[in-house]
């Protein structure tokens, strides 16, 4: 979209106001009127002066930075959802390409080792599959399946729960380069200098299940924002899954545990899993070859991408 420094500031300083429906938002900016008539008329219209010139600085830094808005074709639809709502993402990276199934794949940071080593084969399993992987960015589940991604070939969608300029969790740089390189993206709807307040999860889970074709929870306790995301993807009509390892009797499991009981499937193979528009024909499996040609490390274990199921 080609659109002037003044326009963009604009339709920023309008999709920051969240306390208007996206809807009213998308009307403002459509209008064409100015930010000092809104401001006249409504008293609790904040410009965001702060925050928009920090998306502005950002977006000079290069090319691979935009942003992605409410109607275009890489954003995606919250439908039931009604409050809260981002009018913009900014994305660094290859923007989404949201024709192609894309596997939620999300988990506690203290997971077992079982439980990281089915992250890792389910992110680097949708990969090889031709699907994209989104997830969180958190230490363990989410950053193991993320990885799979980026072994696999990508596409990744990293959701950030801060902006791009901060790096939360520590040591992610990194990452989000080798996502960037394999065809991926990193996404956020905070300005990027915004750090990482405890509300700004949910908002990333929102974004996360917004972006799942399914969800697949592989481990979580009781108390977990992974519960919140699966929530999220519920609401909005779209399946969730439970990974193999997480039904069981550690405190690490009592989250997807609780799904499991509620009637949710456990899978340990996308090809279990009822993925619309597209059906699992790879699947990854362990080898005990070890450190081959084609073979896949991750941790002390390899992984082999099985001929195609006919």
């Amino acid at each position: 979209m080609d659109i002037d420094c003044i326009e963009i500031e604009r339709r920023l300083a309008i999709g920051f106001n969240e306390q208007l429906s996206l809807a009213a938002r998308h009307r403002m900016v459509l209008s064409g009127i100015s930010l000092d008539e809104i401001s006249a008329h409504d008293q609790s219209f904040r410009p965001y002066i702060r925050e928009t010139r920090d998306v502005l600085h950002w977006l000079s830094r290069s090319p691979d930075n935009s942003i992605i808005w409410y109607g275009e074709e890489a954003f995606p639809s919250f439908n039931p959802l009604r409050s809260h709502l981002p009018y913009m993402l900014m994305c660094s990276g290859t923007r989404p390409d949201t024709s192609i199934p894309c596997i939620g794949i999300v988990g506690t940071r203290h997971a077992t080792y079982g439980a990281l080593q089915e992250a890792f084969r389910l992110g680097m399993e949708a990969s090889r599959n031709g699907m994209s992987v989104v997830s969180g960015f958190a230490e363990g589940i989410d950053q193991a399946g993320m990885t799979g991604s980026i072994k696999g070939g990508g596409p990744c969608m990293g959701i950030l729960a801060c902006g791009h300029s901060v790096e939360y969790p520590c040591l992610t740089m990194d990452m989000r380069r080798r996502i960037a390189d394999t065809g991926g993206c990193v996404l956020s709807r905070f300005a990027p200098e915004s750090p990482s307040y405890k509300s700004n999860f949910i908002s990333r889970n929102m974004i996360i299940a917004a972006y799942s074709t399914i969800l697949i929870a592989v481990q979580a306790p009781g108390k977990s924002g992974t519960l919140s995301t699966c929530d999220f993807q519920t609401q909005m009509g779209k399946d969730v899954y439970v990974g193999s390892q997480g039904v069981g009797d550690r405190f690490v499991q009592a989250g997807t545990t609780a799904l499991f009981n509620d009637g949710i499937k456990v899978i340990g193979s996308l090809q279990e899993a009822d993925i619309p528009g597209m059906q699992a024909r790879l699947r990854v499996i362990e080898t005990p070859d070890g450190d081959k040609d084609g073979n896949v490390r991750f941790g002390d274990r390899f992984y082999v991408v099985k001929k195609e199921i006919c």
